[in-house]
């Protein structure tokens, strides 16, 4: 059975989306055979180089289009030319609703390339695995992530395929609540699905309140079906720091990592990436509470929104983790790590399959207070991405908790990312499950 597997991020610096689409292609291929792949570096345009259709550029120059659309506040001829095409008729062949998308598919593959591999790769596909990872948030505007995913199921369904959501959260936007429309959309593409596989309970609870003729289930992140490969090799990094340095070597990040005793780690989020002023001043003194425990404290790049980290630690003379460390040496130092604070949702996964208790921070919808959940944790507090003086003395008592437990909790916190690890490697089965019933 061939599949098209829809959002695969592995060429991405993301930590934590490189390592989850590597874990479920991986899955994915071991059951199926991959007919196709379409990349989540096209959902956005910046990136994708193509998607307004209907313009008066040929396409093979819409890069130039997208360059004048993306700088029309430095100029205002740029602006003049951009709502001219508008006025004229171009547009974004990703729409709001998922069927008009449709519709500018059918409509502009054979004047698109981009479009026409697009349509050939679900075409030839017996399913679409659409992987909705963190991105199915109704914000306002919406996000055009979330809009392609949507369009690319719909896709599917108006040629007939089986179509599969899977890994995915499902929320309203934390900061300015629920895009009505966008919901609405979603709830019927989604509903006619073969299925949607959610990974957390709050997005089940989610989809079952706001979506109940959807087939929804649960099945933890792929990336927890990374637990055998810590268990056996994760332990072997090595003592000097340096040699986890990648190309192109930054000469201030040399002698400051030391992975021969114990060290702690901290980690952005995308709120923090969203303000950087801000989230230097907060960041460094969360920093300088963490070194009250008097070990090593280490920041940890796990994403490009989490570049202000390097400006610390430049500053402060503390070891970087860079964001293009090798992933599986990056989930290797977050699983020896004796504390990881991070708003990060993967990146806290690759901490706790090594048992290493994490403090988290707030990001974008309710995927870190769901974590908590799923990872068991009793005492369950998610605290701002930029935390008061008395919410970082909240987080400095909560470390010195979580340290004194020592071995007891982190033998805890992996028994528990084994038994998400048993149940995330079921998804090829649930999938087949689902398409067969």
């Amino acid at each position: 059975m061939k599949v098209l597997l829809v959002g695969d991020n592995s060429t991405n610096i993301n930590w934590g989306g490189r390592g989850g689409s590597m874990a479920l292609l991986n899955m994915l291929s071991a059951k199926f055979q991959i007919s196709g792949i379409i990349s989540g570096n096209i959902f956005l345009l910046e990136k994708a180089g193509f998607g307004y259709v209907n313009t008066l550029m040929p396409p093979r120059y819409n890069w130039i289009f997208l360059y004048l659309l993306s700088n029309r506040q430095r100029r205002k001829v740029f602006d003049f030319y951009i709502r001219l095409e508008k006025w004229l008729g171009a547009k974004d062949f990703i729409a709001h609703d998922p069927a008009e998308t449709v519709e500018n598919i059918l409509r502009f593959k054979s004047k698109v390339e981009e479009i026409q591999d697009i349509y050939e790769k679900v075409q030839y596909a017996d399913v679409i695995v659409i992987h909705g990872e963190g991105d199915l948030v109704f914000t306002t505007p919406p996000r055009r992530t979330a809009l392609f995913l949507l369009g690319i199921a719909e896709l599917g369904l108006h040629l007939n395929k089986k179509v599969v959501v899977a890994n995915t959260m499902i929320s309203d936007c934390p900061s300015k609540g629920r895009n009505f429309e966008t919901l609405e959309f979603a709830r019927r593409t989604l509903s006619r699905c073969d299925a949607v596989i959610v990974r957390d309970y709050q997005s089940l609870e989610y989809a079952n309140t706001e979506m109940p003729a959807a087939n929804c289930s649960l099945v933890p992140d792929s990336l927890f079906t990374w637990f055998p490969i810590m268990d056996k090799s994760g332990a072997e990094i090595p003592a000097n720091g340096d040699f986890i340095i990648s190309y192109p070597e930054n000469k201030h990040s040399f002698g400051r990592l030391d992975f021969s005793k114990p060290y702690i780690c901290i980690g952005g989020s995308a709120i923090a990436g969203a303000n950087r002023e801000k989230s230097i001043k907060h960041f460094t003194m969360l920093l300088s509470k963490i070194l009250e425990l008097g070990y090593p404290v280490y920041l940890a790049e796990t994403c490009v929104g989490d570049s202000f980290l390097q400006t610390i630690a430049e500053n402060e003379g503390v070891g970087l983790i860079p964001g293009n460390t090798a992933i599986f040496m990056s989930a290797a130092i977050l699983a020896n790590a004796m504390l990881f604070v991070s708003g990060r949702y993967h990146p806290s996964i690759l901490a706790s399959l090594g048992g290493t208790p994490c403090i988290f921070l707030g990001s974008s919808a309710h995927k870190m207070h769901s974590l908590q959940g799923l990872l068991e944790y009793e005492y369950i507090r998610e605290f701002p991405v930029h935390p008061s003086s008395e919410e970082m003395n909240e987080i400095l008592e909560l470390a010195k908790t979580y340290l004194h437990q020592g071995e007891n909790l982190r033998e805890r916190i992996k028994a528990t990312a084994w038994k998400r690890y048993t149940e995330a490697i079921k998804l090829p089965e649930v999938i087949m499950q689902q398409i067969n019933s």
